[in-house]
């Protein structure tokens, strides 16, 4: 019992992947939370892309927001590596995330993001592209992209119940619509 890893029977549900508590996308636009007075209703808000603050109402800010995960954090989401998400970057497939520099440039050095709706387009493109041979009728196999809804349930938008089959796998049997 000492000996064992824990955690390691949990590795394949890490689901609930936290985003970043202050910066979050509005109008594709990264911006940073200075702060909010929920007695006013009002935000304050420094946009990263345009360097500038900005004020408004806490109730629209809260409608808008996007939330803003790492690249690490995207990838740890959608079940790939930083390389292959690079790669579709590179091919013209996805976005690049947004920087964290004026203009949203990205450096080597720094930090970059992808907004919530940028992951759910990546899962969408990794939908398309065929794994392994190719068949003869044309079809599409591509049996390790997640739904949309178990990406939200790694998101921590709704509740995923799995059971272990005998070979060790964790299947989804239920969910729940969290609203």
């Amino acid at each position: 019992m000492a000996t064992e890893k824990r955690g390691s029977n949990n590795e394949d549900l890490e689901r609930g992947i936290k985003p970043s508590n202050k910066l979050f996308f509005l109008n594709n636009k990264l911006c940073r939370v200075i702060a909010s007075n929920r007695g006013m209703n009002i935000v304050y808000l420094f946009n990263i892309t345009d360097q500038k603050e900005q004020t408004m109402l806490l109730s629209d800010f809260k409608k808008h927001r996007k939330r803003a995960y790492t690249v690490r954090k995207a990838c740890q989401l959608l079940g790939r590596t930083k390389m292959q998400v690079y790669r579709y970057v590179a091919n013209g497939m996805v976005k690049p995330p947004v920087g964290i520099l004026p203009g949203g440039e990205r450096v080597f050095t720094k930090k970059a993001y992808y907004s919530e709706d940028d992951i759910f387009e990546i899962r969408n493109v990794m939908s398309t592209i065929h794994r392994g041979r190719p068949r003869k009728d044309g079809k599409i196999v591509n049996n390790n992209v997640l739904t949309e809804k178990e990406l939200r349930a790694k998101m921590g938008d709704a509740i995923m119940l799995y059971t272990k089959t005998e070979d060790g796998r964790f299947i989804p049997v239920w969910q729940e619509e969290t609203y």
